[in-house]
Parts: structure tokens; C-alpha cells; sequence
């Protein structure tokens, strides 16, 4: 191994010495970058607020300034208004004046010729000629009295009337102020609502579109948007497929159009009251309503798990399930509700203090055609829990359950032998 001459020890010394003077200037320089861009973005984000501020100060000076022109717009209406009206009145009431003072001397010269008249005549002819004169005089005074008396009563209801298409003319003009600036602060959209739900129908439907607002047009379109038609009164239906709906304010204001699905069956094996629902492999008839199972009746409540059972058996079908209940419930999408995937509050008998009548609620109904699954009674099942085999499951929740109503959740503490006021059951076959 060559040993270094001293030279080349001192040049090897000194490279070293300047590749460290390097490396500490390119770390100066990364850590100046790395401070000059964090002020950089500490500037654009200051900027960007102060754009924002100024943004918003002008918006709002700009509504001021709208305001005022609006106000000032409105007084200067009211005030030519008033003038006009002060103009006519006055005009009016000069004319009336002139006719008066000139009807007034023309019947006093008339008086004045016919006395001088009636003077050379002789004094006996005189004297009854200068009575009936006064007479007529008189009549004439009481005439010109009652012309009068009619001229003011036209004149106060004139006056009456001016004023009252006024105050007519100013409310419709408020009105229309305060329909404008509703109009201009008013962006929510309404909610729609259709109905029937969407589902499976084995006859025609009358589809009908609500609004949540009191004026509110609604319209719907059959397989897309393209073709909308209003949708205020009921609208015939029989074809499987999508129907698109939405709603429109009284201000402008539309909701999204939304999407419901329709299938149309031929046939339904089940009877009445009862619909097919595919369950394992095979069909199952459930029963629309809660026992006893008619449109708009009471449903059944305390009744304890074997009266259930016996009380299936007497209509020729069997307690349903929990498989059978929860398929019903679902319907063909899987749904954590019978409406959909999402708690709608407004749909089912899920937020109230009782039982509603089978049926009431006319969206909480699944796919299939089952009513009240969500709410309303817990539901007595065929199925025990796997954890307490002596306790029957029981399923959908009852009228205060909220958002816990779902078709997912059964609950197991419930004796089989014991009657609930919120407890029912429906059948199947």
C-alpha cells in the first residue's frame, strides 16, 4: 500500500474539507426553499381569506344597495300615486264648485226678472203673483239643498272609492314585495313523495305524486325524464319498468328527480290478502296486514306465541318464520327497511304513541306487498333463539322504536307464554 506524500495528504485535506463547506451550504440552502415556500403558501392561504372576506362584504353591500333601490323604487310609486289622486280630487272639486255658482246666478237673475216683471202688473195680481213667486223660490232652494246634499254623497263615495283602490294597489304591491323577497331567499327544494310505493301490483295502479309544501305542482315521467306530465291527480299504470318523479315549490324551487320501480304481475297464487315471496327455494304466501289481516282493522295484540300459532292454524297457514318474515320484509333488493336502505321517519309507525289501523301508513309497504313490517307491533315468530331456545324470536319493533324498526333486527326476550300490548303476528303459508 503507497504511503501519501504531505502534499497530497494537505490536497486530500483540504477536498475533504471544501465537500463538507458543500454539503453544508446545499443543507442551508434546502432549509431556506423549504421556509421560503411555507411562507409562500402561508401568503396564498392569508390571500385566499381575504378574497373571501372581500367576497362576502361585497355580496352583502350589493343586497343593501338592492334593498334600498327596491324601497326607494316603491315610495316614489306611492308618492306619484298620491299626487294624481290630490290632482283629481281637487280638479273635480273646482268643476263642481263652478257649476254650482253658476246655476246659483242664473236662478237669481231669473227671480230678479220675474219680480221686476210682476211689479207693473196690478197690486191685486201682484200680491198672489209675488207669493207663488217666493213659493217657487223656495222650491228652488230646497231643490238646489237636496243637488247638494246628493253632489256630497257622491263626492264621499268617490273619495271612499279612490281611497280603497289605493289600499288595494299598495297590499298587492307589498305583496308582491314580500312574494319576491320570500322568492330570492327561499333555495330548499320541496320533497316528493309517490304513491303507490314502488313494489310488485298484480292489478293496474293510479300513481299520484305529493308534496311536502302546500303549493307545490308535481309531475312524474314513465321510463325516463324526458316526457314529464303533471302529477297532481292520479295517472293510470300497468307496465313493469321505472316511473321518474319530482316536485316543484311555489317559488321555482325543484327536487331531484327520483326513481321508482314497478313489476306488474299476472298472477297471484296466494289469494286474498296474501303475496308470493320467494323464500329458500320455494314460494311462500305471506299475508299483507297484520293478523287479522284486513285493510284498515285493529290489528291483533295481546296474544302470547302459542295463540298465535293456534290462531294461523284456524285460517289454514302456519305462524310465520323468521326466515319468512325477514324475506317478506327485505324485499327483492335486500333492504335494511321495507322502503329502502336509509330510516325514513315518516314512512312507518315507528315515531308515535300507539297502534295505527292496518294499512294507514300507505308507504310502509315492501317489495312484495306486506304492510306495516317496520313499526306499528313487534311480531311474533315460529323461530326460536339459538341462545334461550324456551324464548320465541319476535321481529320488525312496534310504534316508538324509531330507527331500531328495522327488518334485520329480532329480539328474543319475550316470554312465549306472555300477552304485550305491543306484540302481534301475521301468518303464512
Amino acid at each position: 500500500m503507497t504511503e501519501n506524500t504531505p502534499n497530497e495528504q494537505q490536497d486530500l485535506e483540504k477536498d475533504e474539507t471544501l465537500d463538507a463547506k458543500a454539503k453544508k451550504r446545499k443543507k442551508k440552502n434546502i432549509v431556506v426553499l423549504v421556509i421560503m415556500f411555507l411562507l409562500l403558501l402561508c401568503l396564498f392561504i392569508v390571500q385566499c381569506q381575504l378574497d373571501r372576506i372581500k367576497q362576502e362584504a361585497l355580496q352583502k353591500q350589493q343586497q343593501t344597495e338592492l334593498e334600498a333601490r327596491q324601497n326607494y323604487i316603491l315610495d316614489s310609486l306611492r308618492r306619484m300615486e298620491k299626487a294624481k289622486m290630490d290632482s283629481l280630487a281637487s280638479a273635480e272639486e273646482a268643476r263642481i264648485a263652478d257649476s254650482l255658482r253658476a246655476a246659483d246666478s242664473a236662478r237669481i237673475a231669473d227671480s230678479i226678472r220675474v219680480a221686476d216683471s210682476l211689479a207693473n202688473l196690478k197690486p191685486e195680481i201682484n200680491k198672489d203673483s209675488l207669493r207663488h213667486v217666493r213659493d217657487s223660490v223656495k222650491h228652488v232652494r230646497d231643490s238646489i239643498r237636496a243637488v247638494n246634499d246628493s253632489l256630497q254623497k257622491v263626492e264621499q263615495a268617490r273619495n271612499d272609492s279612490i281611497a280603497k283602490a289605493e289600499k288595494a294597489r299598495l297590499d298587492s304591491l307589498e305583496k308582491k314585495r314580500v312574494q319576491d323577497s320570500i322568492r330570492s331567499s327561499d333555495k330548499t327544494p320541496p320533497s316528493a313523495e309517490i304513491t303507490p310505493p314502488a313494489g310488485r301490483y298484480y292489478d293496474p295502479i293510479k300513481l299520484k305524486v305529493k308534496c311536502d309544501e302546500i303549493k307545490c305542482k308535481t309531475f312524474l315521467s314513465i321510463g325516463d325524464t324526458m316526457n314529464p306530465v303533471e302529477a297532481g291527480k292520479a295517472v293510470e299504470y300497468n307496465k313493469t319498468g321505472s316511473v321518474f318523479y319530482l316536485a316543484e315549490d311555489s317559488v321555482g324551487n325543484r327536487s331531484k328527480w327520483e326513481e321508482a320501480k314497478y313489476d306488474m304481475a299476472s298472477d297471484n297464487v296466494c289469494g286474498k290478502n296474501a303475496y308470493p315471496v320467494p323464500v329458500g327455494g320455494k314460494t311462500v304466501c305471506v299475508d299483507a296486514y297484520e293478523y287479522p289481516n284486513e285493510p284498515d282493522a285493529v290489528p291483533r295484540d295481546m296474544v302470547n306465541q302459542e295463540q298465535a300459532v293456534e290462531l294461523c292454524k284456524q285460517a289454514g297457514k302456519h305462524l310465520c318464520s323468521i326466515d319468512e318474515w325477514q324475506a317478506a320484509c327485505r324485499g327483492k333488493d335486500k333492504g335494511r327497511y321495507s322502503y329502502g336502505d336509509s330510516y325514513r321517519q315518516n314512512k312507518c309507525n315507528t315515531n308515535t304513541k300507539a297502534v295505527k289501523r292496518s294499512g294507514r301508513k300507505e308507504q310502509c309497504r315492501s317489495w312484495y306487498g306486506m304492510y306495516d313490517m317496520n313499526g306499528n307491533l313487534w311480531e311474533w315468530t315460529s323461530t326460536t333463539s339459538k341462545d334461550h331456545p324456551n324464548m320465541f324470536l319476535v321481529a320488525g319493533g312496534t310504534w316508538n322504536t324509531n330507527n331500531e324498526s328495522k327488518c334485520t333486527d329480532s329480539k328474543f326476550s319475550f316470554y312465549p307464554q306472555n300477552q304485550y300490548p305491543s306484540v302481534g303476528f301475521r301468518c303464512c303459508k
